[in-house]
C-alpha cells in the first residue's frame, strides 16, 4: 500500500510539475525567443445520437439502466489551448477539455464502481486537463524524442493502441514517459505512464489513475526483395493493484496482464491492400492464469481512375473467449489499449473480446472532401459457455445452450470536409438479434442515428 500510494502521489506531482513548468517556460521565454511560435487552438464538437433498443452497456426494450425504450441525447464537446515551440527542437502544450452530455437517458451511477469508489464516465468530464506535455526532439544530438506529461499513445490502425477519440471524453488518456528512435526505415517506442479517469465530479489530479502499463511499439519497412512489406512488433503490460477481478473462485484480486504480438500490412499494391494484426495475452486476472489471444485479418481492393474511387474490403476479427468457467483459466481476450468505436461494428455493441466478426465494406469517395463507407457484419461469440462483451456479466450462458450466434449489424456513415477547419458526420446503424440474443436479452431489433458536427481552429500569436 506504501508504494502504490507514493506512485499515485509520484504521478501527480509529475504533472503539476510539467503543468507548471509549462507555464512557467511559456511566459518566461516568449520575450527572448526570437524564432518562437505560439499557436491558440480550439475544437469545438457537437454530437446528436438516437439510440433505440439499446445503450452503452445493455440492450433490449427494457434495460436495468438508461431508457425503457429509446434516448435521444447530444454531446458536446470543447477543448482549447496552447501549442508553444521555443526552438524547432521543442515543444510544450498545454490544453484543456470540457466533456458535457444533455438529455442521456442512462444515469452516470452506471458509470461508478462501488469497488473502487470511482467512476469512468464515457460521456462527462468537467475541466480536465487533456494535454499538458515537455517534448524535446534530437536528445544527446541522436534521432531521439523525448515526451513527458499527459498525452495521447496510440500506434498503427489504432486496435491496440488507440486513443479512442470517438467516445465524449477520449477513452484513453495517459500520464506517461515517452522515448521514441527514429531510423530510415522505422521507429521504435518505449512509454511508461498511467491511464487517466473520466470523473466529471473531481478534477484528476486528486483521484487516482486507472490502469499503470510499460510499453513498446516498432515499426520497419522491410526491403523490397520482401515486397516492402510494412512489420510492427509490439508489447505491453495492463495492470490495476485494486482488487476488483473476481476470479472463477469467487474471490476478488488484482489483475497483471502481458501482451506481445505484431502487425504485419501492406497498401496499394496494384490498389490491393492487406493487414494483419496478431496479439497473444498472458498473466494473471486474480487467481486465475490468463491463457487468450486474439487477431485480425483484412483484403481489400479499391478501383482508382474510376468515378467515387470504389473500394471494397472483407475482413475478419477474432478474439478468445473462456471456454469453461471452473478451471481457473482465464481465456477471454481483454482488447488492451485499442478502440472500438471504429472496428467492430459502428454501434459499439461488440470489442474485441470473445467475438468472432466477418465483414464486409463499400467505400466510395464522390468528391475530394467527402468519403461514405457502408459496412455489414455477422457476430458470433468465440466461445459460448463466455459472455456478449456488451455486457458480459449480465449476458453469459455457462452452460452454453444460448449458442453462439449473437447477430448482425448494417452501418453507414458518411462524412463531408465543408472547409478546412469544420466537418460533418451523419450516420445509421441497424442490428438484427440472433439465438443467443434472442433467448439471453431481447428479440427487439436496435436503431442508430446520428449527426456530428466538429469545427477546429489554429492561428499563429508570434
Amino acid at each position: 500500500m506504501c508504494i502504490c500510494f507514493r506512485m499515485r502521489d509520484f504521478f501527480r506531482l509529475s504533472l503539476t510539475v510539467v503543468i507548471l513548468s509549462l507555464a512557467s517556460i511559456l511566459f518566461c521565454s516568449i520575450a527572448h525567443a526570437k524564432d518562437a511560435s505560439l499557436r491558440f487552438g480550439t475544437d469545438l464538437r457537437f454530437r446528436y445520437e438516437f439510440q433505440d433498443d439499446f445503450n452503452m452497456k445493455y440492450y433490449g426494450d427494457n434495460p436495468p439502466q438508461g431508457s425503457s425504450n429509446d434516448d435521444a441525447f447530444l454531446l458536446g464537446r470543447f477543448r482549447a489551448g496552447f501549442d508553444y515551440l521555443p526552438s524547432y527542437t521543442t515543444h510544450l502544450a498545454l490544453w484543456m477539455q470540457d466533456a458535457e452530455a444533455w438529455d442521456l437517458a442512462i444515469p452516470d451511477s452506471a458509470f461508478y464502481n462501488s469497488t473502487l469508489g470511482d467512476e469512468n464516465n464515457p460521456y462527462k468530464d468537467r475541466w480536465e486537463i487533456w494535454k499538458a506535455y515537455i517534448e524535446t526532439k534530437g536528445v544527446f544530438d541522436l534521432p531521439l524524442t523525448l515526451k513527458a506529461g499527459r498525452q495521447r499513445i496510440f500506434f498503427g490502425d489504432k486496435r491496440v493502441f488507440g486513443p479512442g477519440e470517438w467516445g465524449n471524453t477520449g477513452r484513453w488518456i495517459w500520464d506517461a514517459i515517452r522515448t521514441s528512435y527514429k531510423f530510415n526505415h522505422g521507429f521504435v517506442d518505449v512509454y511508461y505512464g498511467r491511464t487517466m479517469i473520466h470523473n466529471p465530479d473531481e478534477f484528476s489530479l486528486k483521484h487516482r489513475h486507472f490502469y499503470e502499463s510499460l510499453g513498446m511499439y516498432s515499426h520497419v519497412d522491410l526491403p523490397e526483395n520482401m515486397c516492402g512489406i510494412a512489420l510492427e512488433p509490439f508489447f505491453m503490460t495492463k495492470r490495476d493493484n485494486h482488487r476488483r477481478y473476481k476470479g472463477e473462485d469467487g474471490l476478488y484480486g488484482s489483475l497483471d496482464s502481458w501482451y506481445v504480438g505484431f502487425r504485419a500490412y501492406k497498401k496499394d499494391l496494384m490498389g490491393l491492400d492487406w493487414d494483419f494484426t496478431y496479439v497473444r495475452q498472458f498473466g494473471d486476472y486474480a487467481d486465475d492464469d490468463i491463457k487468450a489471444y486474439a487477431y485480425h485479418m483484412l483484403l481489400g481492393y479499391t478501383i482508382k481512375n474510376v468515378i467515387m474511387s470504389p473500394g471494397i474490403s472483407f475482413e475478419y476479427s477474432y478474439a478468445s473467449g473462456d471456454s469453461n468457467p471452473y478451471d481457473h483459466d482465464h481465456g477471454r481476450f481483454d482488447g488492451a489499449f485499442g478502440a472500438r468505436d471504429k472496428m467492430y461494428g459502428r454501434m459499439n455493441l461488440f470489442r474485441w473480446q470473445n467475438i468472432e466478426d466477418a465483414q464486409i465494406n463499400l467505400k466510395l469517395r464522390p468528391s475530394e472532401r467527402s468519403y461514405v463507407k457502408a459496412e455489414f457484419h455477422k457476430f458470433w461469440l468465440a466461445e459460448k459457455r463466455d459472455g456478449w462483451s456488451l455486457n458480459a456479466k449480465a449476458y453469459r450462458d455457462k452452460t452454453g445452450l444460448a449458442g453462439d450466434d449473437v447477430g448482425k449489424e448494417f452501418d453507414i456513415v458518411a462524412r463531408f470536409d465543408y472547409t478546412d477547419t469544420a466537418q460533418v458526420q451523419l450516420g445509421f446503424g441497424h442490428f438484427w438479434p440472433d439465438e443467443f440474443t434472442k433467448r439471453m436479452v431481447s428479440a427487439e431489433q436496435a436503431n442508430w442515428l446520428f449527426l456530428q458536427w466538429e469545427y477546429k481552429f489554429s492561428t499563429g500569436l508570434m
